[in-house]
Formats: C-alpha cells, structure tokens, sequence
C-alpha cells in the first residue's frame, strides 16, 4: 500500500519538509507531527521553534519529548 517513503503509516516526506524550515508546513496527523518532533529535536531545535513551526504549543513539544525520552 505504501511506498518507501512511509514509515508504519507516517508519510516521512511530509514530515522532512516539516523538519526543513522552507516554506509552508504540510498538513501532518499527530503521528506525524510527533516525527517531525523527534526529527527537529535531534537537529537541535527549540521547542518554541519546533511548536511555532507546528502549529502547536512549545508545551506540547516539551511534553512530547519528555513522553519520547528525548533531550531538549
């Protein structure tokens, strides 16, 4: 059903463009966006970056790394 972009149902282009910064953010699920979280974070980025490049709270992105075990 899914090519060799697809992770377990997570469409992994998506979420690069996301983690890019250049031009507008895909529409992402919440797994996705959860991905794109972890893809962000180990490129060192903030969670008022990452949560602004989201659409989303840097509460959430702190609370999903905390949640993934994940450094900030």
């Amino acid at each position: 059903m899914y090519g060799d972009t697809w992770d377990k149902g997570i469409d992994m282009n998506a979420v690069l463009r996301a983690a890019s910064l250049r031009g507008k953010c895909p529409p992402l699920n919440e797994d996705e966006q959860r991905r794109a979280v972890q893809v962000m974070t180990e490129e060192g980025k903030g969670a008022v970056e990452i949560g602004a490049r989201l659409g989303m709270a840097d509460r959430t992105v702190t609370r999903w790394r905390i949640e993934m075990g994940l450094s900030s």
